[in-house]
């Protein structure tokens, strides 16, 4: 099988280097490549020198027939030869790989990317078309790629009336899916809040799971630095996994630590099971972030991402932070959690409406699928969410913790016996977050 990698007319030094890279060529022979045709552009490499003396380099490498060539009038032959297409975010070039049918893999160029660009790789990877990665997860992206799960892109006959037609229509659809996806709806909490959820928030994601999952695998740096400093041999468990992303990790030194999944979602956990390589069955619970699961402190720590935000009162919200307390070591437990901001960041692809943020924000955020088919009509998903203002997530883990009594202030401060140190909280890209540490007092 052939691979084929493009930056077209620009510079993409990070994405040449990484496919010359052992990591990368090891993840497209596994899958049972035998050759990578590489398209570099103007692009600075340790083989440029080469590129000087002729057109065309070849060599072979960890099993694969390697050639690499700067320019070619068209690069219509390459893509109809390619079983796997790995290209830069232009939109020519996506364009004309998903109309060919391709696998498709695309890797923004960070120095380089606009806003058109960004919206149009990542709309097109959540209507399921293609696959987005970063530099330092492409080769786990192409080991664990499938390109029989991906949606097929509106075909094209091949006349000129044809062309046009389908251009238009395509990116009507396109700008109608991001007006969707961006749109956030003030709503306010009304009834029973556990219904509320149960409507909202789980039958929700049991419905949306595969889709979801295919556009959740990109871990966070703060969330994956968290897990790698955890020490070797600890246990933890990830409080409303979704589909598992971060129970494979750390991924560069695999089971150094244990964290189990816990979920409501059935087919999220069903995801989550296999989560990583696919080779590695996952322990997973099924069970609901506010019920006493687990026993009092059988953890060293947990995490909390993406989760309590979907929690409909602040009583809700409290404990579940309460049950992360009261799951982990209070000698030496560690806890991360994570929530959604008011405060969002310039990359965020939602619109905000003009809300009152003293106390955080009830809105529904809707997860669009696409249509498959032209007679379709996309599936649009209303999502519960409470969006925390500044303060607010720090204001609840001190309630909560100061209610099941523990001391919140770091140790030299003890006037209890055990307590929580907040080790660090802030903004990162439009969510809030703040990582605890236990202590016990020696008195």
């Amino acid at each position: 099988m052939l691979a084929f990698v493009t930056v077209g007319s620009t510079r993409f030094d990070s994405l040449v280097n990484c496919v010359f890279s052992q990591p990368v060529l090891s993840s497209l022979r596994d899958k049972g490549y035998t050759q990578l045709i590489i398209q570099c552009g103007n692009s600075e490499l340790d083989l440029r020198y080469l590129l000087q003396e002729r057109d065309v380099f070849a060599s072979e490498n960890y099993g694969i027939h390697i050639e690499c060539w700067k320019y070619k009038p068209s690069l219509r032959g390459e893509y109809e030869r390619a079983d796997l297409v790995i290209s830069h975010a232009g939109s020519g070039s996506i364009l004309e790989v998903l109309r060919l049918g391709k696998p498709l893999i695309v890797v923004p160029n960070a120095s380089l990317l606009d806003d058109h660009q960004q919206e149009l790789a990542t709309a097109l990877e959540e209507m399921n078309h293609l696959k987005v990665s970063t530099i330092s997860d492409l080769a786990r992206n192409i080991a664990q790629f499938k390109p029989d799960s991906f949606s097929q892109f509106p075909a094209y006959d091949g006349s000129r009336s044809s062309s046009v037609m389908n251009f238009f229509e395509f990116h009507h659809h396109l700008r109608f899916y991001l007006r969707l996806m961006k749109s956030v709806i003030a709503t306010s909490v009304s009834g029973d809040p556990q219904e509320y959820e149960n409507n909202h928030v789980h039958v929700v994601y049991d419905q949306i799971a595969p889709h979801f999952s295919s556009t959740r695998y990109r871990p966070w740096p703060i969330i994956a630095k968290f897990l790698s400093d955890i020490p070797s041999g600890w246990v933890g468990f990830d409080s409303g996994t979704g589909n598992g992303k971060y129970l494979p990790l750390p991924l560069d030194s695999p089971g150094k630590i244990w964290t189990i999944g816990l979920d409501r979602s059935r087919n999220l956990l069903e995801i989550a099971r296999s989560a990583g390589d696919g080779n590695t069955i996952r322990e997973v619970i099924c069970g609901d972030v506010l019920n006493n699961v687990w026993r009092d402190n059988v953890f060293d720590y947990a995490i909390s991402i993406a989760t309590i935000h979907h929690l409909a009162t602040p009583t809700r919200r409290k404990e579940a932070v309460q049950r992360l307390l009261q799951a982990v070591s209070h000698i030496h437990g560690r806890v991360l959690i994570y929530v959604w901001a008011t405060e969002q960041d310039d990359f965020s692809k939602r619109r905000i409406p003009n809300l009152d943020s003293s106390s955080g924000s009830d809105v529904f955020v809707p997860w669009v699928i696409p249509k498959v088919k032209p007679e379709e009509n996309a599936q649009v998903f209303n999502r519960y969410y409470h969006m925390f203002a500044g303060g607010e997530l720090l204001m609840l883990v001190t309630e909560a913790a100061q209610e099941i009594g523990l001391q919140v202030g770091p140790q030299e401060m003890a006037s209890a016996r055990n307590g929580i140190e907040i080790l660090q909280r802030g903004w990162e890209r439009s969510n809030h977050y703040v990582e605890l540490r236990f202590w016990t007092s020696q008195s």
